[in-house]
């Protein structure tokens, strides 16, 4: 049960960067054969995880890049409209798109569209406490180098994020994936995955022997997600297997990213974020692991009753890990 003495208030102004992909998700949703729906909105795993921390209250630098079209005027305005200041040193060509092909169960299954050249001289940005990177973009060739060096150089003041966010149909070899993701791991402080990442990477290693894998590697805190089936948590000294919440499915788009803001504004409300805290996280207790890992829980539960990727506030987090309580109570 989560420990609401230590996540009812809300957090600190935690200062965060993101640094990845914005798209434009196109999403063929076929479940209801006699009237197939296609639906467009703004999308991409950084930029969902910007917005899902700008709505749990923390100040987010977004750096990204957008088409000079239609499609890149809409990413722009919602990003603003969010209150994520946005790093985009140049807008040029088409905005990058993702076509998702939602399963019967509200999965999605996507094929991309995407030009990345970013990380080749990183805007100036103002100081944070945590630096979240991963997805697409740490995954393509093109100034891979330069953004891995941007990590280390914010290893020294930031708390590091990374979620790769394998996409097969991009990252097509396991073998080199799992080469590039052990070594962003190392990078990191933080590192989120799904099981379907890790099915692809490890195949049929076991989902403790993995995120073990990466704590040897140096990061403080490894999840893997399981969708309905919940979330592993493991640090060097904790192993957590958080069950999943039952309610509503709409579609399970955003729902990593959502975790990855819960987690990260979990954090930051108990005091864990910044590189002066990194040994902190590392030997972060028990109890207030599983109060962080089922706020984040939360978080991407509510996103996943609602179509596209449209997080909750923090708010609307807090809330509804009260009725759950209540409810756990009551029962």
């Amino acid at each position: 049960m989560v420990d609401t003495r230590r996540l009812t208030t809300p957090p600190t102004r935690t200062r965060a960067l993101v640094i990845g992909e914005s798209l434009i998700d196109i999403v063929h949703d076929d479940r209801d054969g006699d009237q197939p729906q296609t639906r467009e909105h703004p999308g991409g795993s950084p930029m969902n995880a910007s917005i899902g921390l700008a709505r749990q209250g923390i100040d987010v630098q977004f750096v990204t890049e957008l088409g000079a079209d239609q499609r890149g005027d809409l990413l722009e305005e919602r990003l603003v409209r969010e209150g994520v200041d946005l790093l985009v040193p140049m807008r040029a060509g088409t905005t990058s798109t993702a076509i998702a092909h939602l399963r019967a169960d509200g999965s999605a299954e996507y094929s991309f569209d995407l030009d990345w050249s970013l990380g080749c001289g990183m805007p100036d940005h103002r100081p944070v406490d945590v630096l979240h990177f991963g997805s697409l973009a740490a995954a393509m060739h093109t100034c891979c180098d330069d953004l891995e060096n941007t990590v280390r150089d914010a290893r020294a003041t930031a708390t590091i994020s990374y979620d790769p966010n394998i996409r097969p149909a991009h990252d097509t070899d396991p073998v080199t994936a799992r080469i590039r993701v052990e070594r962003q791991a190392g990078l990191s402080d933080i590192v989120k995955a799904s099981d379907e990442d890790v099915a692809y990477l490890y195949g049929d290693e076991t989902h403790i022997a993995i995120a073990q894998r990466w704590i040897r590697r140096g990061a403080c805190l490894a999840i893997i997600t399981r969708a309905a089936d919940g979330a592993l948590l493991v640090t060097a000294e904790h192993i957590i297997d958080l069950p999943g919440y039952d309610g509503a499915v709409e579609d399970t788009i955003g729902a990593g990213d959502a975790m990855t803001a819960g987690l990260i504004a979990g954090l930051g409300i108990v005091g864990l974020l910044g590189a002066d805290r990194r040994e902190q996280l590392r030997r972060i207790d028990e109890r207030t692991l599983r109060a962080v890992g089922e706020w984040a829980q939360q978080t991407a539960a509510l996103t996943i009753a609602r179509p596209g990727a449209e997080p909750p506030t923090s708010a609307e987090t807090r809330d509804a890990i009260l009725r759950h309580v209540a409810r756990t109570v009551a029962a």
